[in-house]
């Protein structure tokens, strides 16, 4: 019997041993997945990073993070998908999850999440979720989802958009809501606001002051309304449409 439980007793170690080995081998070849892909061959991964301000951060600032990172003042990441949390962090790369700052949010490439800053969400690539601040968001590429602050900033937009002043420079399609809407080159979409402002129109204008810098088509409502070339219905105090049939109206011009 004691030869018995000694021949199992040795079964069950050598098993265990196994296990505990492939288990290693197992969370190693996974590690080095995300670690050493072509993208991030130079940046290993950590699933947790804290820093008082950097470079006081363990671990280092050209660590990947898929997991949670807290700072106290300041932090860097290569890549951070995840959890960021403290006053302001800065992503070399891109970013995905849940960026939660006291100060800032910065990341040089792409974002993909919700985004929550004291002051300032800034990104220089694309971005697709949820924007909030308390004074400016922007973003340099395209952005798909919705922004609240005093002021947003887009190269182009889907969406939506609240604040005192929002600024697109290439195609918006949303619903803006705010003192001043200034889209410079097409808007498609609904404009409300005190300034409502577009290179090319395609929707519903209401405000104070409308105006239609080159073609539109729609609806504005507001005391002013103006456009060069329009197709559609102005409702206002004074109504210009400067190469329509009538150039000039009160209360109400429709040009078709």
């Amino acid at each position: 019997p004691g030869r018995r439980s000694q021949i199992k007793e040795s079964y069950i170690m050598k098993k265990l041993s196994f296990s505990v080995f492939a288990c290693i081998v197992a969370c190693t070849t996974f590690a080095k997945g995300f670690s050493y892909d072509e993208e991030n061959i130079d940046h290993p991964v950590t699933p947790f990073s804290f820093s008082l301000a950097t470079p006081l951060q363990l671990p280092t600032s050209s660590w990947n993070v898929y997991g949670l990172a807290l700072n106290v003042f300041y932090t860097q990441h290569h890549v951070m998908y995840g959890l960021d949390a403290g006053l302001t962090s800065f992503n070399r790369d891109d970013a995905a999850g849940v960026l939660l700052q006291g100060v800032a949010n910065w990341s040089n490439s792409d974002v993909y999440g919700l985004q929550i800053a004291g002051l300032a969400n800034a990104v220089m690539g694309n971005t697709a979720g949820l924007q909030l601040a308390s004074v400016a968001n922007y973003n340099r590429g395209e952005f798909y989802g919705g922004q609240v602050s005093l002021i947003n900033h887009n190269g182009m937009i889907n969406g939506f958009q609240a604040g005192v002043f929002n600024y697109n420079k290439g195609v918006c399609k949303a619903l803006q809501i705010g003192a001043a809407n200034a889209d410079v080159n097409e808007y498609r979409g609904c404009s409300i606001g005190a300034v409502n402002y577009a290179g090319r129109f395609r929707g519903l204008q209401i405000g104070l002051i409308n105006e239609i810098v080159e073609t539109g088509r729609g609806v504005q409502i507001g005391v002013f309304n103006g456009a060069v070339s329009y197709s559609g219905l102005q409702i206002g105090l004074f109504n210009v449409i400067s190469k329509g049939s009538l150039p000039i109206m009160v209360v109400m011009n429709a040009q078709f």
